[in-house]
């Protein structure tokens, strides 16, 4: 038995854990930003700590949802597609990963 699951369990309830204050501070930001303008929103992402909370949410987000679909995906899909949706799940995670990253490297750099 390769215990592969209990990896898997552990990491997606330690990236709840982590989740939980960062989504509250997510929500408190973007209620706060409602009414603000884009060069507001750009000066609040220049600010480090910021840009990190944010690349933070982004990358472990992303992540927990890749741990949770191919937890369904092994659950219910039982042919060849299994692999392929597999596939596209690591594909789908990492491209959220590399646009958020671009997207808060690019702002925050340029800003």
């Amino acid at each position: 038995m390769s215990k592969k699951g209990t990896s898997a369990f552990i990491l997606q309830r330690a990236s709840a854990v982590i989740l939980a204050p960062l989504s509250i501070w997510f929500l408190f930001e973007i209620v706060s930003a409602l009414t603000a303008d884009y060069a507001t929103a750009r000066a609040w992402l220049s600010v480090p700590l910021n840009a990190a909370l944010l690349g933070a949410f982004f990358i472990i987000g992303a992540l927990h949802m890749r741990i949770g679909l191919a937890e369904i995906i092994v659950d219910y899909v039982h042919s060849w597609a299994k692999d392929v949706l597999l596939f596209i799940n690591w594909l789908a995670a990492l491209g959220l990963i590399a646009a958020a990253a671009w997207s808060i490297y690019t702002i925050f750099f340029a800003g």
